[in-house]
């Protein structure tokens, strides 16, 4: 059997805060990871489309090729949101390219996954994920039952959510907690069994701890609270016990093998502006509403005592998404959205722009000719002189609480990558600026806009993720290199020596990989067919 590859996907793993606890003198296993790996730092290429990085990763190609953005997308075709599973996912993972070419593999837990026959080894599939875009399925079939007999059920396999409570959220680190146990000793165990050339294995516990405990690490965070002791610090908490968890699985290894450390993206704090777009797009005249419904309103007693619950709220989307044809939910969008004290819907029609479901930014969606049902934008001059204005009106927000930018960045995901699901993509993407909360945006275009954001959630991902590579088939200093997610599948089969798929658009970093294939010598990109 070859030398081994272990690859550890650290889901939510924060760089910032790594070294901020490394130079503490904590995390020594990570500060030894540090000193002796080459970092690639996942970016720029991070930024325009957060949700699609690990599909990123596992494809090695952009969502305009694998097609998969967000657990909820857009319908193609229509003006419908539709949530979507790893199915989404339009070409073949790394791992799958791997088991094909007789490399025998494990894979536990990559994130929007789904199970392959056939596959080449063992695969877990969300047996605790974060998004759970699939169900708990292993390969063999019968794995499944081995797990829960030997590690007991993991406390994430059905975990029904997170009450943003004091208690609740004491309930959910100790699920965390135990869950990285049980993780740790999976992984342990799988990595001693010795039958596997490569091994992929998911932590997901840091990014549900990033997006919960943020305010409990945070203590400028206008919810931080001390009242419940044994939150405080939960995070550096989190972060040591994975640590520890890390130095147990890298005790099992041996000197010929190599080593991957990968994390999609970071945390800092969700301090946004998404629920302030759709009265901003109003206000600049590039939505526009339907006609009031001429439905009398429900009291706010009745509406608050028979739909104001959370719950309740989410029964009924999901009836209605579920249960209801296109065109009646179209048609009854008006009434419900009275009845639950909502926005009247968009007058497709006359509205140029719309906003989309997003994960930690802001997308929006060109009302395109030829692409949209109702499409009033023409493709060319007017939608780039669009993409154009977008921008410029969002840059000019201002945060008036702080007087800073309101918006980091603004991206062009439609236009930036090439691939036959390109005109899926959002059109523009929004960066929201981090540092303080977002109560209120203001500019000369549509003055003073205000509204208070509602989230369980206290930290956001931070765009930039990163890689870090250690063995003898990698290049060995502690030095750093700014990379691309979509090239660490090109990495992986090119130490295996396998055929580069025709779809990547990447090549393999030669700054980490320069051993498989001399100093100068690299792969040759693909060409790539829209």
């Amino acid at each position: 059997m070859l030398p081994r590859l272990i690859t550890l996907g650290v889901d939510g793993l924060d760089m910032n805060l790594v070294n901020t606890w490394v130079a503490e003198g904590r995390l020594p296993v990570l500060r030894g990871l540090l000193d002796r790996s080459h970092a690639l730092i996942l970016g720029e290429s991070n930024r325009p489309l957060p949700g699609s990085i690990w599909t990123d990763i596992a494809t090695g190609c952009s969502a305009a090729i694998h097609g998969f953005v967000h657990e909820e997308q857009l319908r193609a075709g229509s003006y419908q949101i539709e949530r979507v599973d790893a199915s989404r996912v339009a070409v073949a993972p790394f791992y799958e390219t791997l088991s094909d070419a007789g490399i025998r593999s494990a894979v536990v837990d990559f994130p929007v996954d789904y199970p392959i026959e056939g596959f080449n080894g063992i695969q877990v599939v969300d047996w605790a994920t974060e998004f759970k875009l699939w169900h708990f399925e292993t390969r063999p079939k019968n794995l499944a039952a081995q797990l829960v007999t030997k590690y007991g059920r993991h406390p994430l396999m059905n975990y029904p959510g997170t009450r943003a409570t004091l208690a609740g959220l004491l309930a959910l680190k100790r699920k965390l907690t135990q869950g990285i146990e049980i993780k740790r000793q999976f992984a342990v165990d799988l990595i001693q069994m010795q039958q596997h050339e490569f091994i992929f294995f998911g932590f997901s516990e840091l990014h549900k701890a990033g997006h919960f405990f943020w305010r409990f690490h945070d203590r400028t965070h206008r919810e931080f609270t001390d009242a419940e002791p044994e939150l405080v610090d939960s995070l550096r908490a989190m972060y040591e016990q994975m640590d520890c968890a890390l130095g147990s699985v890298l005790n099992q290894l041996d000197n010929e093998d190599d080593l991957i450390v990968v994390t999609d993206r970071g945390m800092y704090a969700d301090h946004r502006g998404d629920h302030l777009v759709d009265a901003i797009l109003l206000k600049l005249g590039l939505a526009v509403q339907r006609e009031p419904s001429t439905v009398l309103p429900a009291s706010k007693s009745l509406r608050s005592r028979l739909l104001g619950a959370r719950a309740l709220t989410n029964l009924s989307r999901l009836v209605a998404r579920r249960l209801i044809s296109d065109r009646l939910r179209e048609a009854l969008l008006p009434f419900y959205r009275t009845a639950i004290g909502g926005a009247p819907p968009l007058d497709w029609t006359r509205t140029r722009v719309f906003r989309l479901p997003s994960v930690g930014n802001s997308y929006l969606r060109v009302n395109l000719a030829g692409r949209d049902p109702a499409g009033l934008v023409l493709p060319g001059a007017q939608y780039e002189a669009l993409l154009s204005e977008i921008a410029a009106r969002f840059h000019a927000l201002i945060n008036p609480n702080t007087g800073e930018p309101a918006v980091e960045g603004v991206y062009f995901p439609a236009r930036q990558f090439r691939g036959p699901k390109a005109m899926d993509l959002p059109d523009v993407g929004i960066i929201w600026n981090p540092r303080n909360p977002i109560d209120a945006v203001e500019s000369d275009a549509i003055g003073t806009i205000v509204g208070r954001q509602e989230s369980d959630r206290s930290g956001n991902h931070r765009p930039e993720g990163f890689a870090l590579f250690l063995g003898p088939s990698f290049v060995m200093d502690s030095g750093e290199s700014q990379g691309d997610a979509r090239q660490i599948a090109p990495a992986i089969l090119s130490r295996f020596g396998v055929e580069i798929p025709p779809h990547y658009e990447m090549l393999a970093p030669v700054a980490i990989t320069k051993r498989l294939y001399g100093e100068s010598e690299g792969l040759r990109r693909p060409q790539l067919t829209d």
